[in-house]
């Protein structure tokens, strides 16, 4: 094999690292972070027809910021694995709810590609397949199974059917998929929920904005 063939095999080789390496890299995430004390309060906004939309500071590489929907607020948690006054929790790009690996709570969720958001009313209903945080060694091939983490967040499962991934990846950008779920909390209550925007007003990561609101059950 000549010089030219063996630089052009080795180019294509480092333009191929996975995509989930270059969005641990980006992203400075270094592991499975502690719990901690959120930076910026969230804030919530009406949007009518029952419809919230919040903006959470998830900017933090160590801290999760925990939110409960039946509060309608961001919640102080000191130990997330025993508490039971959280449902979702967001720290940069990940999501964990308060069940299954994450927490003691049962929290689960149904993914719902492509729907209508501002038209769901109603859990689905048989309210299946249901997600929760599960044990997951990862794939560094999946920007949404960090193989840092340990876990596979219920947001993050992109080998659900269908992905329930929140969010695509490319050129170093990360960009809200069609796609909401109906999250089911301890009580249990319904609530549906959608993530918006990755990014501030002026671009700053981390910046989640998701909109919200209670449905029926199924």
């Amino acid at each position: 094999m000549n010089s030219n063939a063996i630089v052009l095999l080795l180019s294509f080789a480092l333009g191929t690292v996975s995509c989930a390496d270059t969005l641990l890299t980006s992203e400075g995430y270094a592991g499975k972070p502690p719990g901690g004390t959120p930076l910026v309060a969230a804030t919530t906004t009406a949007l009518g027809n029952g419809i919230f939309e919040t903006n959470i500071d998830a900017t933090s590489y160590s801290s999760w910021v925990y939110f409960d929907f039946e509060a309608g607020e961001q919640v102080t948690v000191a130990d997330s694995s025993t508490s039971s006054n959280w449902d979702i929790a967001f720290q940069r790009f990940m999501a964990k709810l308060n069940g299954g690996a994450s927490g003691n709570a049962g929290v689960t969720l149904v993914a719902l590609n492509g729907d209508n958001f501002g038209a769901l009313t109603q859990a689905p209903n048989p309210f299946t397949p249901q997600l929760s945080d599960t044990v997951d060694a990862g794939d560094s091939n999946d920007a949404c199974r960090p193989t840092t983490s340990g876990i596979l967040f219920a947001l993050l499962n992109s080998t659900a059917s269908p992905n329930a991934c929140w969010f695509s990846y490319a050129s170093g950008v990360l960009t809200p998929r069609d796609i909401s779920y109906v999250v089911r909390t301890a009580t249990p209550k319904y609530y549906k929920i959608k993530v918006v925007s990755y990014y501030g007003q002026t671009g700053t990561s981390g910046k989640i904005r998701f909109q919200w609101g209670e449905v029926a059950a199924p």
